[in-house]
Formats: structure tokens, C-alpha cells, sequence
């Protein structure tokens, strides 16, 4: 979906050095920069743009309504007590 952009403006969030090594690795996974990640949530909550609406289903398919409803129920799920662990647990050093 795309914006009319007349001119664009900055936007700082505050965070920990962790939580934006975090929300990095996170729009890395989806091939996007840490600005995109965090605006494609926005998005979602901006109001439809010239009157385009999204012909795609948003509805999940079996497998990932399988894992969605297991995790409601705390199946399957991996938890870390600390931010290292879970770095540690996906094989990444914090400081790379």
C-alpha cells in the first residue's frame, strides 16, 4: 500500500541498545530496514489511501491456525528468562 508523501519527517523511538538490536533482527528476518518494520504496523491502522482496498485473505491457513491456537494454549512454545538466552538460543552474538 502506498502514501502520498509531500515531505517526509523523522521519527525517534526511544529504546535500549538490546531492544533495537532486537527490532533490527526482527525486520532483517522480513528484508526490510527498522523504519519500514515499524511504519508496516502503522499501515495496518491508517486509514485506506485513494480508495484502494486489499483484495488479499487475511484469513490464516490450517498450519498456521494450528500454531496459533497451540500457542494460546502454551504448547510448543520456547521461553528464554533473558534477552542473552534467547540470542544465544538462535545462535547470534549480540555484539556482531
Amino acid at each position: 500500500m502506498e502514501y502520498a508523501y509531500s515531505h517526509k519527517v523523522r521519527l525517534s523511538v526511544d529504546c535500549t541498545e538490546q531492544e533495537r538490536m532486537f527490532i533490527k533482527m526482527l525486520a532483517t528476518r522480513k528484508h526490510m530496514t527498522i523504519s519500514e518494520y515499524l511504519l508496516s504496523f502503522a499501515r495496518k491502522e491508517m486509514p485506506q489511501y485513494g480508495g484502494h482496498r486489499c483484495t488479499k485473505s487475511h484469513e490464516p491457513n490450517e498450519e498456521t491456525a494450528q500454531v496459533l491456537k497451540d500457542s494460546e494454549m502454551g504448547k510448543n512454545l520456547i521461553e528464554h528468562d533473558t534477552l542473552d538466552e534467547f540470542w544465544n538460543a538462535l545462535g547470534f552474538s549480540q555484539y556482531a
